[in-house]
This record gives structure tokens, sequence and C-alpha cells, in this order.
């Protein structure tokens, strides 16, 4: 008796299953229709395969390939920050040529002209009729000596600006190129497991059939074949929503490199690599101190803030401006004003008495705003340490976690085999063969996403270290 209760609650336990299954939205359109209660021993019709290939985003749009490289060149050539970022640099690079321009002389053409008379009318007297023209044009040139060093504060806070500016445009590369490179693995990632998925549904659709045979047979009960249509069920799904994710990493990836998200696309793997990190920790962090844009714009806020300190001194301090001019009155309508010239040099000093405070209070904000910028550098340096050397054993341990999957892997399918001979054999249970196949199943999608997360991992490295990211088939940087 106790015998049948617990067949009866495999049997409930195995058709909530597969209305749970079967409820699923995704699933609708994968699934096969919910057969009639049938007496025992009745075959059960096998599920109906879902296709590998998952559904188009675009119909009749013309695929696009894209290899590691191709994905990481569009994300550089199109992504709209990239673009930002440079227009960026070239605003940055006018500003030190026009704080420059301090330096150097301008030269100009000065020219005036009036028309009319310049003799008095006096009262009831008839207007004079000598109207006559006056005009002169001059070419004049200057240029500064000596200004006390504003127009040096002027080009070292444009020149800290433009590193800056460099800096953020070098971050922004290195992280889209980061974010395209891991998107292009988890697209990749995303394909193995949905082929993994669909060789688990072809292997339960395998041993749903199987069932049948044998509850045709007399050889198993009918609650057998229940259970494998749950099974089957359920692997119907995993691969309709690993199809759905493939469609969600892609269209991620295609907007990473600035095209149109719903466009068809196609990654190309660039093969397994090196299951073996060939860098040091030291190295990692070595390179990460010397190429991480991040540094490179804390040292720009850096020299932003010690020319803004600069700046204050020269603003608190005497006002001096020395320059040299001359001009030159080719064309004048005077004889005397033709062809004259003048040079000369001018200056001026202004020395500030009493400001109410003002001169030295910018000072102490100046210098205050230098400290905070040379304690965030310290900053930035520490976390640059922490990233690299946690993306290090971040990339040590996805090594790892490859070679264990596979083995992993291998161990499954070898028992799965087994209980699925026993089964056979009439000397196993069909609950037996259900867990096995689930272990199996997960074993498989381990070790197909085992591959492509130690590709993320590499390149997660790449940009650690402040290095081009690039797919290659060693575990260590070039």
């Amino acid at each position: 008796m106790s015998g049948v209760v617990r067949q009866l609650a495999v049997i409930v336990v195995a058709l909530s299953l597969s209305t749970a299954t079967f409820s699923v939205p995704w699933a609708q359109a994968a699934q096969a229709p919910s057969a009639p209660a049938t007496q025992p021993g009745t075959p059960q019709p096998a599920a109906p395969q879902v296709p590998a290939t998952p559904p188009s985003a675009a119909p009749g749009a013309p695929v696009q390939t894209f290899t590691f490289e191709q994905v990481v060149q569009a994300t550089l050539t199109h992504n709209p920050q990239i673009v930002a970022a440079d227009q960026n640099v070239v605003s940055a690079q006018q500003s030190v040529i026009e704080a420059k321009a301090g330096y150097g002389p301008t030269v100009s053409v000065n020219a005036n002209g009036a028309l009319g008379t310049a003799n008095s009318i006096s009262n009831n007297a008839a207007p004079p009729s000598n109207v006559g023209a006056s005009g002169s044009a001059t070419l004049a040139g200057n240029v500064t000596l000596f200004d006390n060093g504003r127009t040096r504060t002027l080009v070292e806070s444009a020149q800290a600006a433009l590193a800056s500016a460099q800096a953020t445009l070098r971050k922004t590369e290195q992280d889209l190129a980061l974010q395209a490179g891991t998107q292009f693995f988890t697209v990749l990632s995303n394909e193995g497991v949905a082929s993994a998925d669909q060789q688990v549904l072809t292997q339960a659709q395998a041993q749903l059939a199987l069932v049948e045979a044998q509850v045709r047979a007399g050889v198993a009960p009918q609650a057998d074949v229940i259970q494998a249509q749950a099974q089957v069920a359920q692997a119907q799904v995993a691969v309709v929503n690993a199809q759905a994710q493939i469609l969600t990493a892609k269209a991620a990836l295609a907007s990473t490199m600035g095209t149109d998200a719903t466009a068809p696309i196609e990654v190309v793997s660039p093969g397994t690599p090196s299951p073996q990190v060939t860098v040091t920790a030291d190295e990692v962090l070595a390179a990460a101190l010397q190429n991480r844009p991040e540094i490179a714009q804390a040292n720009a806020s850096v020299q932003s803030a010690q020319a803004g300190v600069d700046t204050a001194y020269v603003n608190a301090g005497p006002q001096v401006n020395i320059s040299a001019g001359a001009g030159y009155t080719p064309l004048a309508t005077s004889s005397g004003v033709s062809n004259t010239s003048t040079y000369g040099v001018t200056g001026t000093l202004s020395l500030p008495l009493f400001d109410s405070g003002r001169g030295h209070a910018e000072i102490a904000a100046a210098q205050a705003g230098l400290k905070s910028a040379q304690a965030s550098l310290a900053s930035t340096i520490l976390s640059v340490r922490q990233d690299a050397y946690q993306s290090y054993l971040a990339a040590v341990q996805a090594a790892a976690n490859l070679t264990a999957t596979q083995a992993a892997k291998a161990a499954a399918d070898q028992a799965l085999a087994v209980t699925q001979g026993q089964y056979r054999a009439g000397v196993g249970t069909i609950i037996a063969v259900i867990q096995a196949q689930t272990t199996a199943a997960q074993a498989d999608v381990n070790a197909a996403s085992a591959v492509y997360t130690y590709e993320s991992a590499l390149v997660t490295l790449q940009h650690a270290e402040g290095a081009p990211i690039v797919a290659r088939a060693g575990g260590g940087a070039q």
C-alpha cells in the first residue's frame, strides 16, 4: 500500500511540474499541447523539439558578423560617448593655444575716416561749401614683455585641462572597450548555454521515447512516462529562455557599438584561451600604476590645482605689465601723418594696499584645493591597485574553474551513461535517470559558461592594467 501511495505522490508532483513549466508565456510557442489523461500503459507522444536557432530580431535585414577586434573597433569609432570625449580634447587643445597666445605678439590694422567740414557756422550765415574728407590707416603691433606670471598660470591651467580631457578620453575608450568585450563574450556564453540546453532537450526526448517503449513492454510504470514528459517540458523552457538571453545580449552589444539594437548580428568566437594566467600580480600592479587613465586624471587635477595656487598668488600680489608696441601709418589725408612710425615701451604697476582679506582667502582656498587633489590622487592609486589585484585573482580563479568544469562535465556525462544503461537493463529507476540528467545538464552549462567567463576575466584584467582591450589565446599581458 505504501508503494502505491509513493507512486501517486510522484505522479502528482510530476503533473505539478509540468503545469508550472507550461504556464511560462515564452514556452507556449515551443511546448507540446497538453495531452489528455490516458490509461496506464498507453504510449504518450514525444514533445516537439525546440529549434536551436533563435528568432531573428529584424526579419529580412542582412546579418552582420563581428570578430572581437571588429566589435571593439566599432565601439571606439561609433559610440557617441567616444565622439563627445574626443571633441572635449579638441576644445582643450584650442584653449592651450589661446593661453599661449599671450606670449606672442599681436598685429592689427586700424583705420578711421571722416567726411565734413572743420569750420564753425555762425548765426544767420550760409553753410560753408568746403566739405572735405579725412582719414588714416595704421599698422600696429604689440607684445607683452612681462605680466608678473599671469600668462604662465593661464597656460598651466589650460595644459592641465588638456591632460584631464585626454585622460578622460582614454578612460572612456577603456571602459567602453571593456563593456563591449564583456558583452561579446556574454553573447557567446549564452549561445553555449543554449546549445547545451538543446542537447539536454534532445536527450530528454530520447529518454521519453525509451520510457514509452518500456511502458509498452510492460517493464516500467506509467508514472515514469509522466516524469519523463515533465523533464522534456523543463528542457523546452530552458531552451526558449536561453534563446531570449541571446537576443538580449546581442541587443546590448549592438547598442554599445553605436548601431541599431534590433539589427541582427552574429559574433565569432576567438577560440579557447590557454588556461593559465601568464603574468604575475606584481606585473599587473606595475602596469596599472603606469597606464591607468584614472591616475592620469588625478595627476591632471593636481596640476590644475597647482595652477590655481599660482594664479591666486598673482592676483593677490602687485600687478605689473610691461609691453612693447610699434605703429606705422602709410596712408593719411594729412601729409604730416603719412609715412610716420611710432614705437615705445609702456608699463603699468598696481600695488594693492588693502583688500579686506580677499587675496589671502583666495590663496588659502587654492592651497586647500591642491591638498584635496593630492589626497584624491593617493586615493585613486589605492583604488587602482586594489582593482588590478582583484582582477588578477579573478582571472586566476576563472582559469582554475575552466579546468574544473571540464572535468566535472566529463564525470557527469559518464554517470548519466551508467544510469541510463541501468534503467534500460531494468535495474534502475527513472528518478535516478532524471537526477543524472539534471546533474549532467548543469555540468554542460557550467562548462559552456566557464570558457567565456575566463575570456571576460582576461579582458577585465587588461582593463585593470590599462592595456588595449584585445582577445588573445593566452592569459597574460603583452
